[in-house]
């Protein structure tokens, strides 16, 4: 499992996310660089790339501003940061914002997905 964050900073990027979530549950991190809110949620979302629980597709939204609206257009998610979206089979199952963006919450949320059974 990677250790650092895949960079949604293309349409193709968040077409592969997309793709990537048919095998296994990905999270969308919406990330603000000059929000202290967003600093902290990002300190968060990285304690789960530490433990390996999910991989973790971030847009910074100042940088790829069409990348953000693009997901909030096809997902039918309000834009907010920070802002996680769990995605399972290209569909979102679980979003939330602000200082809800925890690890705890989102391993939570993952766990509550119904296991596959190929």
């Amino acid at each position: 499992m990677a250790d650092t964050f895949h960079p949604l900073d293309s349409e193709s990027a968040w077409t592969a996310a997309q793709e990537h979530s048919d095998d296994t549950p990905v999270l969308v991190y919406k990330h603000s660089s000059t929000c202290p809110v967003s600093s902290k949620a990002q300190t968060e979302v990285e304690k789960l790339l530490s433990d390996g629980s999910l991989p973790v597709y971030r847009v910074v939204v100042q940088d790829h501003r069409a990348v953000s609206d693009l997901i909030e257009e096809e997902l039918g998610i309000r834009h907010e940061t920070p802002q996680a979206i769990l995605l399972h089979n290209q569909d979102p199952v679980f979003d939330t914002s602000h200082f809800d963006v925890t690890a705890e919450t989102l391993r939570d949320a993952l766990n509550r997905l119904p296991v596959s059974h190929e």
